[in-house]
């Protein structure tokens, strides 16, 4: 059977954090900087304090939105097939997003990402089975428009990988000029099929920004799946103990769905988080504590309790170099984020508290994602499995497993995961090929990676693409 799912909460604490989330947004409300969506929610009977900008919701309306959205969606790659199912209980991985700098391969220095950096990150990610989506890992520095940035970071993703997308800007612009650049890019039809996600934020707490707001009305007539993605900081935006901090990601993630929903029932959301805790020593806010970690399993569980497809940050450190520390952080989220059921683990090849990328950190959270889905997977329990009949017929101090037909058979299954990082063996062998540590082991993988061609798009959408980024 699978690993049981892991919980922090009871059935009673969930419900306690959602009535208290009910709470705020019937009598506290949100600050919504959107005359456009203050005008549609009075007409749907909110009140609305225009001169406040504050919206209190009905509990029918939020009960009517939960009830409203759907519990899974199918994603589907560049070409138009399909590709995945979100929601189906089965955890997505993804690479990436919206990093600013670049450790380089060649000097091991961080620097200014660049185009061809995105580029050659989203080939290795049509290369690595974990990896199921490609979010834009930094917004690309040597791009002559400084405003078009992520758009440069969509197109590099979309003409050099076939999997699916996803971007996140507080710009409805911005938001709209990279729908377009998916469209263009997409064999299928957008307004039908899910080939990009849009990851929209509140701003905590309890407030939307006029353009977040904008960007959410906008995709709405587009089809593309929207997940809210609260930011809430304990103790600077949020409650320092972390039942306040879910509580807050709970109730600015559920004003969110909730307008969607209002504006279309039945729209494809997604239920998402990306918590900081705050070292109150230094006031640095950290993703990669293990507080974060015990949330990110609540909030697995609060995103079940809506009947939600979820996706939290992960696998995510706060150092600043490829160490211990960055291995134990990452594998603690990784693990944890699969193993309570989160639908989309986004953040490979991400850390310094998620400010830099490096083809080698894609490369070793590939591995650190496979070992935390192989874990997940736990174990098959049947007669074959058990295998009482080879160890009678082997029998005490017998001989023979090694070629049983019984192991042949599993030999070349999933019943084990092959790492093709970690070093396994003798010291001598080890030392035969170079005394390698993980991360130069993971910087030979990335050159082999790069020797591979990317997965050629056509001229004509590679045309429309460049169009639209030129128009911007």
């Amino acid at each position: 059977m699978k690993l049981a799912v892991m919980q922090v909460l009871s059935e009673s604490e969930i419900q306690q954090v959602h009535e208290a989330t009910v709470d705020i947004l019937t009598t506290c409300g949100v600050k919504v900087h959107s005359p456009k969506m203050l005008d549609f929610l009075k007409s749907k009977g909110m009140d609305v304090d225009k001169s406040e900008h504050v919206v209190k919701f009905t509990r029918a309306a939020i009960d009517d939105a939960i009830s409203a959205i759907p519990a899974t969606f199918d994603v589907y790659d560049r070409e138009g097939e399909f590709a995945f199912t979100m929601g189906d209980g089965v955890p997505k991985v993804a690479a990436g997003h919206n990093a600013v700098f670049w450790v380089d391969s060649d000097t091991g220095q961080t620097r200014a990402s660049k185009v061809s950096d995105v580029e050659l990150f989203a080939r290795i990610c049509e290369q690595l089975d974990s990896i199921d989506m490609i979010g834009i890992p930094v917004m690309p520095q040597d791009v002559p428009n400084p405003r078009a940035t992520l758009l440069y970071g969509v197109r590099a993703c979309a003409v050099s990988s076939r999997k699916p997308i996803f971007f996140s800007t507080d710009s409805c612009q911005v938001n709209r000029a990279c729908i377009e650049i998916l469209r263009a890019a997409f064999k299928g039809d957008l307004s039908q099929q899910v080939y990009g996600i849009s990851l929209l934020s509140p701003t905590s707490p309890l407030f939307w920004e006029e353009n977040v707001i904008d960007a959410i009305m906008d995709t709405v007539d587009t089809g593309v799946p929207i997940a809210i993605l609260p930011e809430p900081n304990a103790g600077v935006s949020a409650p320092f103990t972390l039942a306040g901090l879910l509580t807050m990601n709970n109730a600015e993630c559920l004003s969110g769905m909730v307008m969607i929903q209002m504006l279309k029932p039945g729209y494809k959301v997604m239920y998402a988080n990306s918590w900081t805790t705050t070292d109150m020593r230094t006031g640095s806010a950290l993703v990669g504590s293990i507080e974060c970690s015990v949330c990110r399993i609540a909030g697995a569980q609060m995103g079940k309790f809506y009947k939600t497809p979820t996706h939290t940050t992960t696998p995510n450190s706060d150092n600043h170099a490829h160490d211990e520390q960055n291995a134990w952080e990452k594998t603690f989220s990784q693990m944890v984020s699969a193993g309570a059921g989160n639908d989309l683990l986004v953040n490979c090849g991400m850390f310094a508290t998620g400010m830099t990328c490096s083809q080698e950190q894609l490369v070793m959270d590939a591995e650190i994602s496979e070992m935390s889905l192989r874990l997940a997977k736990g174990m098959e329990v049947n007669a074959d499995t058990i295998a009482a009949d080879l160890i009678k017929q082997i029998g005490p101090q017998g001989e023979g497993y090694l070629t049983a037909e019984h192991t042949m058979s599993y030999l070349r299954s999933d019943e084990y995961y092959t790492p093709k990082l970690a070093v396994r063996g003798p010291r001598a062998s080890w030392e035969a090929a170079g005394s390698r540590d993980t991360y130069q082991i993971a910087r030979d993988i990335v050159s082999d990676y790069a020797a591979q061609p990317a997965v050629p798009l056509d001229p004509v959408r590679a045309a429309k693409m460049e169009e639209i980024i030129k128009g911007f």
